[in-house]
């Protein structure tokens, strides 16, 4: 049997898409990217902003804890002037009415009762003022009580027989900020004259105190 013209396979049109299903869907076109000099500019910000956050504390807690001398106080510079409440109570503790308004030498002592070496130096240093004291010198000494609550600082000082003002640095406002210190002991040695003539890191000598009292006031 002879088939009809057309009823065979017919030919696609020139031109015509073929293609069914998924595959003839056209491919999504691909996200913008976010240009490049934004992104570089918006991570700079972000550094930026950090950066004057850091400058801004690290500066400010800076100049807030050193506003006396920026480092720990020199031999031969004025010893800065301070003014503490007492810890035992009664007349605040001011350097300079006690000493270079006075004429006075003074040896200033920083320290604590948590501080182990404190614990061998104190008792010295009280019996060395009272000595002093019954020898109607003129030199003075004076104590700073470091970061030490006053339920252990009483106690220590009466245990050691200080008898001369001691004041109490409770935020190291003295010891750190105007004085510089990160440490206890330290002592200082002032003239008349309320210059520091020598400063003993740690704890000091029955040796080195006598030696520096009598650069102080002599043979008196």
């Amino acid at each position: 049997m002879t088939l009809p013209p057309d009823s065979g396979p017919s030919e696609p049109a020139a031109g015509a898409d073929t293609a069914t299903g998924p595959a003839s869907q056209s491919a999504p076109a691909p996200a913008p990217r976010r240009p490049r000099r934004l992104r570089a500019f918006l991570i700079g910000l972000v550094l930026a902003a950090a950066l004057a956050v850091f400058l801004f504390v690290g500066l400010g807690t800076s100049s807030n804890s050193t506003s006396g001398t920026g480092g720990v106080v020199p031999v031969g510079s004025a010893a800065p002037n301070f003014v503490l409440a007492s810890v035992l109570g009664g007349t605040p503790v001011d350097l300079h009415a006690l000493g270079v308004d006075r004429h006075h030498p003074v040896v200033l002592n920083f320290f604590a009762s948590w501080c182990g070496p404190c614990r061998k130096e104190t008792p010295m240093l009280a019996s060395t003022a009272q000595a002093e004291q019954a020898k109607d010198s003129v030199l003075q000494f004076v104590g700073v009580d470091a970061a030490d609550p006053p339920a252990n600082a009483v106690p220590f000082i009466k245990q050691s027989g200080i008898t001369y003002p001691v004041g109490q640095d409770a935020d190291l406002r003295v010891t750190a900020g105007v004085y510089g210190l990160n440490a206890e002991p330290n002592t200082f040695f002032i003239d008349e004259q309320g210059t520091v003539i020598a400063h003993v890191i740690g704890p000091v000598s029955e040796a080195e105190l006598d030696r520096w009292i009598h650069k102080l006031v002599g043979g008196n």
